[in-house]
């Protein structure tokens, strides 16, 4: 069903008029410009933009969530929290944090008392107030919710509006990640009251995106596009373009041949969607493109399930991980667009040293070592190895919707196992049945990625190694011991000592082999410069473009 929220358009038209704006070039009002995309528009999809607006058009690989991208929720693409949304902070990319909607804050002495200062004059997209009570209502709507419970500022003991710009925040624990994830792409933002129903009750319906950030939504067309267009109260940094509009493209190649049609103006980045590691190097040696290519702090690794007894042996688990090329990966399927792996998190993140998260070599006779060690032979010939009447086989679950390079990934580790006579049989499902299969445990082993950028390792480490919300196992693998050596860690205030910590962590997971690393990705666009000007790779994986820089030759 095709849907778009008449009540942002209403919005928008209402702004418009009470600001005068007018549209470049076409001697109207934003009304004009919103009439102008109309009924026609929105029910088939199709580019209507007015005469002189500057419009980039963008691929993405799945829909943009609209109706449920309620800045409290993790539903929707993360970048989209980032450009509707803001919050506190900000992550400028290199460690250090830029204030946005707090200009500063002070920390109680027992490092649990946060006095957030706000930023004065800061209108919501609809017009409204940005102030301490509409601070105070976005975060009871989220706080002591246990399905945030990777987030150490989830639990909250008091919230205190001292005055409309002053709020002081009572954190159950002192932890030293706190700030860090006030600059999460959700759920620490703040959206207007009135996107909530119900006369704007924390417990009310989400209705529409309203936020302050730099962009707010125009038209919603399910599954199919949706445009958003500059917030007209923005406090910052204003966009030079008129409008940017997100086409749902799910195929890899598909978004590749829409940009070469002209169809598309930009595509790539890890969560908007991948450009296949073929196709990159074809855009780039083709020279029709212009082609970006920049690092990442995530990781890309093999998970086990734990509930399958043949896991519970660690020479299964580390024989899996000696039977891996990693370099091979990174430097022959992937032709060097991608980094060896070595521990589960890259050298780039906090606290990860060479020491403390290490690779298993690459050596088949090692592997094959382990798993005989262990009882596993192939007594009948016929290459997969059994114990007591078991074969040593496994269903791998996969998708390549987010990451279309999977599909060759899956098949070199399907064949790396077969040298070692483990058996694997392939599943690639689509975005949704790899979610369901992934978190209700239906595989044996299946690829995962990790958080990025502000999120590790703080709140990955909880995400994946902690039970949380409603399941009573973690993701990657329970284990108590490593449970509360994380936690240790996580409300340690002394840098030195929380070094240490983190060392016993990354140590732990490397040890007892709890994943298989494979390698580390790097995220690339392609963009029409022939039309296209200002582009900039964002800070992070959760900010990929510079989009307020955005501008038409």
């Amino acid at each position: 069903m095709k849907k778009r929220f008449t009540s942002v358009l209403s919005a928008l038209l209402c702004a418009a008029v009470a600001l005068g704006l007018c549209a470049c070039g076409s001697g109207g009002g934003l009304e004009e410009s919103a009439s102008a995309l109309g009924e026609e528009a929105v029910s088939s999809g199709q580019a209507v933009a007015a005469d002189g607006e500057k419009e980039i058009v963008v691929a993405i690989y799945k829909d943009g969530a609209m109706e449920e991208l309620d800045a409290a929720t993790y539903n929707g693409p993360h970048f989209l929290f980032k450009m509707i949304y803001e919050g506190f902070v900000e992550d400028n990319g290199d460690g250090t944090l830029e204030p946005v909607l707090a200009t500063q804050w002070d920390i109680s002495e027992d490092g649990k008392t946060y006095t957030y200062h706000l930023r004065e004059g800061v209108k919501f997209s609809d017009g409204t107030d940005f102030n301490a009570g509409a601070v105070a209502f976005n975060l009871k709507r989220w706080m002591n919710n246990d399905r945030f419970s990777s987030l150490t500022s989830y639990a909250v003991d008091n919230i205190e509006i001292i005055d409309d710009y002053t709020i002081a925040v009572t954190y159950t624990d002192a932890a030293y990640a706190i700030l860090l994830e006030q600059t999460y792409p959700r759920p620490n933002r703040f959206l207007s009251p009135s996107s909530i129903e119900n006369d704007g009750s924390t417990t009310g319906v989400f209705s529409t995106p309203v936020g302050t950030g730099p962009w707010m939504l125009e038209s919603y067309v399910k599954d199919e596009e949706f445009t958003l267009v500059p917030n007209p109260y923005y406090w910052g940094e204003k966009p030079q373009v008129d409008r940017i509009r997100f086409k749902v493209i799910t195929d890899a190649q598909a978004r590749l041949l829409a940009l070469k049609s002209g169809e598309v103006d930009i595509i790539g980045g890890d969560l908007m969607g991948k450009i296949p590691m073929e196709s990159l190097n074809e855009l780039r040696n083709s020279g029709e493109f212009d082609t970006y290519v920049t690092g990442t702090m995530c990781s890309h690794f093999i998970s086990f399930n734990e509930d399958n007894e043949i896991f519970q042996d660690k020479n299964v688990r580390q024989a899996l991980n000696y039977a891996v090329n990693k370099k091979s990966i990174a430097e022959d399927l992937y032709d060097g667009n991608g980094l060896e792996a070595h521990g589960m998190y890259q050298d780039s993140v906090p606290y990860v040293t060479s020491e403390n998260s290490y690779a298993y070599p690459y050596d088949t006779a090692r592997a094959i070592e382990l798993l005989e060690t262990s009882g596993w032979m192939d007594s009948d010939g016929d290459g997969i190895r059994e114990k007591g009447g078991q074969k040593l086989s496994f269903t791998f679950v996969y998708s390549v919707d987010e990451f279309p390079e999977w599909k060759s990934l899956a098949e070199y580790l399907q064949a790396a196992y077969s040298e070692i006579g483990v058996q694997i049989q392939l599943s690639c499902l689509d975005k949704n049945g790899y979610a369901d299969a992934t978190t209700s445990k239906n595989f044996d082993i299946c690829l995962r990625r990790t958080a990025s950028d502000s999120w590790v390792p703080h709140s990955s480490l909880k995400e994946l190694f902690y039970p949380y919300a409603d399941r009573d196992y973690a993701l990657v693998w329970t284990d108590e011991n490593l449970q509360s050596m994380i936690n240790d860690a996580l409300l340690c205030l002394n840098e030195d000592e929380r070094q240490e910590k983190y060392d016993a962590v990354f140590s732990c997971i490397c040890e007892e082999a709890y994943s298989v690393p494979v390698y580390y990705p790097t995220t690339s666009f392609a963009v029409n410069g022939n039309k296209v000007d200002g582009f900039e790779v964002g800070v992070n994986n959760y900010a990929p473009v510079a989009w307020e820089k955005l501008n038409v030759k």
